[in-house]
C-alpha cells in the first residue's frame, strides 16, 4: 500500500491515478517525503511541481527545512527520490543547466550543482516526468506496477 503524506498539496490527479489503477493507498503524515510504500518504508518520494519549486527548496533562504529532510532520510537509511514534474525535455540532472527562472537570480547551472551536491553527499536521486505521468512514476518507483 502506498502512503500519501496528508500535507501533500495538489495531488488529486495522483490519487485519481491510484484509484483508476486499483493501487491501494492511505493518507497519513510522513516524516520524510510525500509518498512511501507501507511494507518496506525504505524509499520515499518527494514530489516537486517544477524546477522553480526545487530551486526555492535548495537555494532560497528557507532551504534549511529541505536539507534537514534529506539528512533525516540519510540518517534513517531511507532512499530519497525527488520526482520533478517539470517536463519539457528535462530528463536528467545535467539538463537543468539550461533552466532559467524569471523570478530568481540563481542560474540553472547553480541549481544543477546543488542537485549534484545532494546526490553525492546524501544519495538523493532525481527523476523527471511530465505532470500527467506522475502517478504512474510514483507507482513504478514504489513497485506497484
Amino acid at each position: 500500500m502506498i502512503i500519501c503524506d496528508t500535507r501533500e498539496k495538489a495531488n488529486q490527479r495522483v490519487l485519481e491515478y491510484f484509484r483508476a489503477q486499483g493501487i491501494p493507498y492511505i493518507e497519513q503524515k510522513l516524516e520524510t517525503g510525500d509518498y512511501m510504500e507501507s511494507e518496506s518504508m525504505d524509499v520515499t518520494i518527494d514530489r516537486k511541481k517544477n524546477l522553480g519549486e526545487l530551486l526555492k527548496n535548495t537555494c532560497s533562504q528557507d532551504k534549511s527545512r529541505f536539507w534537514r529532510e534529506i539528512r533525516r532520510a540519510d540518517r534513517d537509511g531511507i532512499r530519497f527520490i525527488i520526482l520533478c514534474e517539470h517536463g519539457g525535455g528535462f530528463r536528467e540532472i545535467r539538463d537543468v543547466a539550461r533552466y532559467r527562472d524569471k523570478h530568481s537570480k540563481v542560474s540553472g547551472t547553480e541549481l544543477m550543482h546543488r542537485m549534484y551536491a545532494a546526490h553525492i553527499a546524501y544519495g538523493v536521486e532525481f527523476v523527471f516526468c511530465d505532470k500527467e505521468d506522475t502517478g504512474m512514476e510514483i507507482a513504478k518507483i514504489l513497485k506497484r506496477i
